[in-house]
């Protein structure tokens, strides 16, 4: 086993920490605390290649991997979290272009994507589905000259401002996936919520009302979607381990820093031992949270089957995230309360992980229904 990273990947992860600490770092205040998105920002980062890092250059990718795509998310979100988040969903999108859509459809959005000139949102979640797909109420009803869709989605990221949504629905008892140009009639959205983290991405509800598209937006073929819709959350899970791995080493990185310069009884309390035990747990939980994330992004890389390898990675790095940023704010103290401090932010987002792409809950079930028996 080879646990290097390539030059290649070494230099990317290089250059994208530069760019984080740089272009991002006066982002912070206006996500978390203005709960407002950076449109500026978008051109910057398609200059980076950070929208379609594993997809061909024919497409608008960078022709990478999906490894080079976690190190990337892990320090965009060791900065900011929440523009983490806003990538993930376009390369989600992109996914399920790049795997089900034809070359023309191909051709039309994914560059688009990856240039910043169109972003993409992301339909599965209802009011009442939580995880389970049998339960989806959207529904697409074929007409002479296409579909129309009636439905409500919920918790979509970038929806407000998306120019295009994978859509899941219910089509003559199965499962299928529609893309719906956001400016289409009866198409709408709700007010932008207002959460506890992951600040200034943009969350709401998705109407459809008798919204009519094209038979050639049905993507992949009638049915048989389920499998579509494990394949993307794979790739989500992935990016939102690889976020957490950042926010803990953000979280360490500002416990030490605290820790040094704090003082107790003439010395810093780095010297006390309950501040060492504390570092040393989440130094460690940092880096088996970090190679686990790798080698999911390895697999994937290989074409493996990582359902039940990325529920595992899910679970075991996103709870991780909550424990390593708790104890960064027991090493502030009551300072860890404080908004003036980085690790009050970093504790609300890591919570927020622990719930997207399907709470541990979930993963503990896609987990156990693939152990041997």
């Amino acid at each position: 086993m080879d646990f290097n990273l390539t030059e290649q990947q070494q230099m990317f992860k290089n250059s994208v920490k530069r760019f984080a600490e740089q272009e991002l770092t006066p982002l912070v205040d206006i996500m978390d605390k203005q709960n407002n998105f950076p449109h500026e920002i978008r051109p910057k980062l398609a200059a980076m290649n950070l929208y379609g890092i594993p997809f061909d250059p024919k497409y608008g990718g960078a022709g990478s991997d999906h490894v080079s795509l976690a190190l990337a998310l892990e320090e965009i979100a060791k900065i900011l979290a929440a523009m983490a988040i806003h990538l993930q969903l376009q390369h989600v999108v992109n996914d399920r272009f790049n795997k089900l859509a034809t070359e023309a459809q191909k051709k039309q959005w994914m560059p688009a994507i990856c240039d910043a000139k169109k972003v993409g949102c992301f339909g599965f979640t209802e009011p009442d589905t939580g995880s389970n797909p049998k339960m989806i109420k959207t529904v697409a009803k074929e007409v002479k000259d296409g579909y129309v869709i009636n439905g409500v989605k919920r918790f979509i990221t970038n929806a407000p401002w998306a120019d295009v949504m994978c859509v899941f629905a219910k089509f003559e008892g199965d499962i299928s996936l529609f893309f719906v140009e956001t400016d289409r009639k009866g198409f709408s959205t709700g007010p932008k919520m207002d959460k506890l983290g992951l600040r200034g991405t943009d969350l709401s509800d998705v109407f459809f009302e008798d919204v009519h598209v094209p038979k050639d937006h049905l993507m992949g073929g009638k049915g048989g979607k389920f499998d579509a819709l494990k394949d993307a959350m794979t790739i989500g899970k992935l990016c939102l381990s690889a976020q957490c791995v950042g926010l803990m080493q953000a979280s360490l990185e500002e416990a030490i820093k605290y820790a040094m310069h704090r003082m107790h009884f003439d010395e810093p309390i780095f010297n006390l031992q309950a501040i060492h035990w504390l570092l040393g747990e989440m130094a460690s939980r940092l880096e088996a949270a970090r190679w686990l994330t790798y080698r999911a992004a390895f697999l994937k890389d290989e074409g493996k089957d990582t359902i039940k390898d990325m529920a595992i990675t899910k679970l075991f790095v996103t709870s991780t995230a909550v424990d390593v940023s708790r104890w960064g704010m027991q090493v502030h103290g009551a300072y860890g309360i404080s908004k003036e401090y980085k690790i009050e932010r970093l504790f609300r987002d890591a919570k927020m992980y622990e719930l997207l792409e399907g709470t541990s809950e979930i993963q503990r079930e896609l987990i156990v229904k693939r152990l041997p028996r």
